[in-house]
């Protein structure tokens, strides 16, 4: 599926993605951290959810998640969630992501992206990632809003 022809780029998303429309997407993987594991779960205007299933190869040495995985997480989730808003693409300027707990393998990330500010040329998005019930990683992802 090549993902400028899905509803994703076409229309605002409202209503939500299908789970249909979310396994087409999760199918393509077509972005970094898609190749990284994660899984969209959850797609609309306003939120974006997705998950991600720790294995060995998102670990540093000492055992816990690499900071930059939570990053990826971060500017993919942020990214599509302004895209499902605008229907235009959209492109990270400034991702500030804050490690705040250490994940294990076997564990599950949770991310949640939601809008702190949408305006017409340029969106801020923060983005929660969870493993269980602790907050592992902020990301607060800065982007524009590019014309087609």
């Amino acid at each position: 599926m090549d993902l400028t022809d899905c509803r994703l780029y076409d229309d605002i998303i409202d209503p939500p993605l299908s789970d249909d429309e979310l396994a087409a997407i999760n199918a393509a993987n077509v972005d970094f951290a898609q190749g990284l594991g994660l899984q969209l779960t959850y797609c609309s205007a306003t939120r974006l959810e997705a998950s991600l299933l720790v294995e060995a190869r998102h670990l540093q040495p000492t055992g816990v998640v690499n900071g930059g995985v939570y990053c990826a997480i971060g500017e993919t989730t942020a990214s599509i969630a302004a895209v499902a808003a605008t229907a235009k693409p959209a492109v990270g300027m400034s991702n500030y992501t804050d490690l705040l707990a250490g994940v294990r393998e076997g564990e599950t990330i949770r991310a949640v992206a939601e809008p702190v500010h949408t305006g017409k040329r340029t969106h801020l998005w923060r983005v929660e990632m969870r493993a269980g019930d602790r907050l592992a990683a902020v990301t607060n992802l800065k982007l524009m809003i590019l014309d087609r």
